[in-house]
């Protein structure tokens, strides 16, 4: 290299040192501005967030950064962290990491367990059902035919095929191979979908109360999680005006969940096609998370039936034939999201168990299993809803579908968290409080997961507690 070009490029390096500490320096000034900026919001009583605020500052960067030539999602993930940044420095936990957790429950009360301590378990979202007699017996038949190898990531070509056959004759839905993705349970399904909708920070929407999940994942994939928050007075279903209002200028994806978790609710159908207009209107991916859809109890839409201009349906083998722990799940969705799935999925795990996806291939025709397993939610439906009807301080939402309960204490001072750490602690009774589910501190989430006896003697006990 010339003399003259190792010059320039060391005055370019140079240049580029200096203007990289200045970025640093005007961080730090940036932070200092922020903290003085909460000091304020602190002694006038303001709120911490304001996402207003930040949906102006967000409009005014993306303006500046196209006049000036900077790619879109880097102007967009740098202000992310800017935000995040200011956040901590005035003491807003911008992940909500003070949420109680299903699974942190769960890890308590199997504690509890271990230690011969017995508890009446509405907690845990697994249903006691055992799991068809043919998928036990295809997985122990596949074992023996040494059926134990790395496969596709996508799945077995004969598991694609029986799901495309099975989604054909329960939806109407005629899928294709390249939009089909086996996954390791439907919990992978839904962060595959999150993370190949949603990017650094960008931001998705969800519609509370909701799983945890879906708020960890999309900030698991640097996005933030956009809340919609229904009430028990609305019947917990969502106003798309709220919708509307709520989609920010960075908004890639909406997720939905119906039957819902922890409500049991189900959209009208003209309810679920104007949130997809919505939607539409706004280029969004709707992610439809429809593992609870054999346990519908009035009809129930489905992603699959059209109105979407993007979509990922996510499911599992999990509820409607009690295959919790053969962690399988499936995703449906364009060719291009399928991909990127399946990518997401060679990297994590490989594949689905061979063995387990010859099983899965059983459960898909084991329709009186499914049958059996749907009543049998019916009925603890009914069986819960009526020892509800008996505890005067508590309102509830009667489940349209799903497998829970999601009772509200009338008392407005009510601690759920407190109440449930009491419950399991003096009365061996385990439920997961309203605040992992979003801000419902006076709500808690009954699963009916177990037999009919045992919801009825949990049930009761709690309304001994409550009254």
């Amino acid at each position: 290299m010339a003399e003259k070009k190792k010059k320039e490029l060391a005055r370019l390096r140079r240049e580029v040192t200096l203007k990289t500490t200045e970025i640093i320096r005007l961080i730090a000034e940036r932070n200092s501005l922020a903290e003085r900026i909460g000091g304020v919001k602190r002694s006038e009583g303001l709120p911490l967030d304001d996402e207003r605020v930040e949906d102006e500052l967000l409009r005014k960067v993306l303006r500046e950064g196209e006049r000036r030539g900077v790619e879109r999602q880097l102007v967009v993930k740098i202000l992310t962290s800017l935000i995040s940044e200011a956040k901590r420095v005035q003491g807003l936990d911008p992940g909500g990491g003070g949420r109680a957790s299903p699974m942190s429950i769960l890890t308590k009360v199997v504690k509890l367990q271990r230690d011969g301590k017995k508890v009446i378990r509405l907690d845990v979202g697994e249903p006691d059902f055992p799991p068809p007699a043919a998928v036990v017996e295809a997985c122990y038949e596949a074992l023996k035919g040494e059926k134990t190898h790395y496969t596709e990531s996508r799945g077995i070509p004969e598991l694609v095929e029986a799901l495309s056959a099975y989604l054909k004759s329960k939806n109407h839905f005629d899928a294709k191979s390249e939009q089909l993705v086996v996954t390791v349970g439907g919990r992978f399904a839904v962060y595959a979908a999150i993370a190949s909708a949603v990017k650094e920070g960008e931001s998705a929407m969800i519609i509370e109360p909701a799983w945890p999940a879906y708020r960890e994942q999309i900030e698991f994939v640097g996005g933030k999680a956009i809340s919609v928050q229904t009430s028990l007075e609305d019947g917990w279903g969502p106003s798309v005006e709220k919708i509307e209002e709520r989609v920010r200028p960075n908004t890639r994806a909406i997720v939905l969940n119906y039957p819902s978790n922890p409500t049991g609710k189900i959209l009208k159908p003209s309810l679920f096609r104007e949130i997809l207009e919505v939607a539409n209107d706004h280029d969004l991916t709707v992610i439809s998370d429809e593992v609870y859809d054999s346990y519908s109890f009035t009809p129930c839409p489905s992603i699959l039936e059209g109105g979407a201009d993007r979509f990922i349906l996510t499911s599992s083998f999990s509820k409607t034939w009690a295959m919790t722990g053969f962690r399988v799940g499936y995703a449906v969705c364009d060719r291009e999201s399928a991909e990127k799935i399946v990518r997401l999925a060679s990297l994590m795990y490989t594949s689905v168990p061979e063995f387990i996806q010859y099983g899965a291939i059983k459960a898909l025709e084991s329709d009186e299993e499914a049958t059996r397993n749907r009543e049998q939610m019916r009925e603890r439906i009914a069986v819960a809803s009526l020892e509800l009807d008996r505890i005067p301080g508590l309102e509830y939402y009667r489940p349209d579908g799903a497998m829970y309960v999601f009772p509200q204490s009338r008392e407005e001072s009510f601690d759920s968290s407190e109440f449930a750490e009491s419950l399991l602690n003096e009365d061996g009774v385990s439920v997961i409080p309203g605040a992992g589910f979003g801000r419902y501190p006076r709500c808690f989430r009954i699963s009916l997961g177990s037999p009919k006896e045992v919801i009825v003697e949990g049930i009761r006990r709690i309304g001994e507690k409550i009254t």
